[in-house]
């Protein structure tokens, strides 16, 4: 019974989760304003639709650039700590995922 009830993590808090242990065991909790890096890929099918997700992300004010190996990095200054930017990594990966896109995660470059 210990746990019938517990509401399932979303798989997106899930990688969250499991990114901001990695930061926890190195002494960071996630609370300070650090270069988050988003990593987003096409699938066949939505590399048509390139041009809109690069414009949508320019519009939620992320640096981008093109990723090796097709898709985009995009940055941000944030907190990664908490459900508000959990809410925020599964706006991302439901808009993407609207467009054909597959939100790949991210990365704190250098923590």
């Amino acid at each position: 019974m210990f746990g019938l009830f517990r509401k399932r993590k979303a798989p997106n808090q899930v990688r969250n989760d499991a990114l901001r242990a990695e930061l926890a065991a190195r002494g960071d909790d996630g609370t300070g304003v650090r270069r988050v890096v988003h990593r987003a890929t096409p699938s066949p099918a939505g590399d048509i639709n390139a041009t809109v997700v690069q414009d949508f992300l320019a519009i939620k004010g992320f640096q981008l650039t093109e990723a090796e190996g097709g898709g985009f990095a995009f940055a941000e200054d944030r907190t990664v700590a908490g459900e508000d930017f959990d809410a925020h990594t599964d706006e991302l990966d439901k808009a993407l995922a609207g467009w054909r896109w597959r939100y790949e995660g991210w990365s704190c470059p250098g923590a």
